[in-house]
């Protein structure tokens, strides 16, 4: 009876070492969920910030834009402005596009 007894004690003992073990990867495994979830949100708030951002810059190139077509039509209807002008009037649009970033 003393040898079952022992026996029961040492697959118990057993047990509860598989139980620990178990318990301490479902621990783990939290715990890179949860990191997985932070890094998911900071990402999403970074997407947030680049899409504000590109929306800003298209604004920006609207803007130009407009400013660029009226400086041409101007230029097309006989002012002084030359086509070297209107190269420069493009990249200074383009630069201001650029320096926005």
């Amino acid at each position: 009876m003393a040898e079952d007894s022992g026996a029961i004690l040492r697959h118990i003992s057993s047990l509860k070492d598989m139980l620990d073990k178990v318990n301490e990867e479902i621990e783990q495994n939290i715990q890179r969920t949860r990191e997985t979830e932070s890094e998911i949100v900071k990402h999403s708030e970074t997407e947030k910030d680049y899409l504000v951002k590109e929306s800003e810059l298209m604004k920006g190139v609207s803007v130009a834009e407009f400013e660029l077509d009226g400086l041409m039509q101007v230029e097309g209807k006989g002012s002084s402005l030359n086509l070297k002008t209107s190269k420069l009037i493009c990249l200074e649009v383009q630069l201001r596009i650029y320096l926005s970033y």
